[in-house]
């Protein structure tokens, strides 16, 4: 008999990969042909970014039947990972 998982698909699996597609697909859109508006791309890329870390920590989590609480590790290295991204997007 198989176990029951510590957490649900629908619950952090689902949404990670929701998250994780609409981060790439904001990142993709913001390419150099795009039709943003110049104003918008530098608040929008730290978004796309953002959402995708997120993401994938949740999917993360939920592979690994881990609480977030117990990643505070994983998470801090994820929080630099957004920052020094941004803060290199920002110095171009």
């Amino acid at each position: 008999m198989l176990a029951k998982p510590l957490l649900s698909f629908t619950r952090r699996g689902l949404p990670g990969l929701l998250l994780l597609a609409l981060g790439l697909l904001l990142g993709l859109s913001l390419g150099r042909h795009s039709s943003w508006a110049v104003e918008a791309k530098p608040l929008v890329y730290p978004l796309a970014l953002l959402l995708a870390v997120v993401g994938c920590n949740l999917v993360g989590s939920y592979v690994h039947q881990r609480s977030l609480h117990t990643m505070k590790k994983e998470l801090l290295a994820s929080g630099l990972l957004v920052v020094s991204l941004w803060l290199g997007s920002v110095a171009r």
